[in-house]
């Protein structure tokens, strides 16, 4: 090898890709409950829009979120429901506590279900989208609580092995 190509090997440098989906969980982490995207930058007073996922969950007929944020830092702009439940056979219904999002504090609470008997979903879907509104330079974590839960058509909970995390960074 000549002294050029060394020093042209020795000066090439290969770039160490990171791909994060927070919708790729291991079999031990399913069923899960995620952010998507898990990261989120913008400016002071620009919005941060989330897709909230239940991953690889299956005879569920009732969803409840509760998120954990800063409200010093985030605001709530607004929630829509996402398309986990879309059926042509059953509508489900859909609500956020507090019922004016906007107004929530510290906590958000979002419920997706099911009426009546025996509708369920396996798979992995969209629950919600969430926007938040940022109101100050910082970096802020929104959290699952241990309230959140999947149920079954008996409002048995399904077991939720991995509750993700979302930051929004505003600078």
């Amino acid at each position: 090898m000549t002294p050029a190509m060394i020093i042209l090997f020795m000066a090439c440098e290969v770039a160490q890709l990171v791909y994060e989906n927070p919708l790729d969980k291991d079999d031990g982490e399913v069923p899960a409950l995620v952010f998507s995207p898990s990261t989120i930058e913008t400016s002071v007073g620009g919005s941060a829009v989330f897709e909230i996922f239940a991953v690889q969950v299956a005879g569920v007929s009732g969803i409840h979120t509760q998120i954990a944020f800063n409200s010093v830092r985030l605001g709530v702009t607004n929630v829509s429901p996402g398309d986990f439940f879309d059926d042509v056979n059953q509508s489900p219904m859909f609500f956020t506590v507090p019922a004016n999002p906007s107004t929530a504090t510290d906590t958000l609470d979002i419920y997706y279900f099911y009426l009546g008997d025996g509708g369920t979903i396996d798979g992995t879907g969209t629950v919600a989208t969430v926007i938040f509104n940022t109101k100050m330079t910082a970096t802020s974590s929104l959290e699952f609580t241990a309230e959140s839960e999947f149920v079954d058509p008996d409002d048995i909970a399904i077991q939720i092995n991995s509750l993700g995390q979302g930051t929004v960074t505003a600078q």
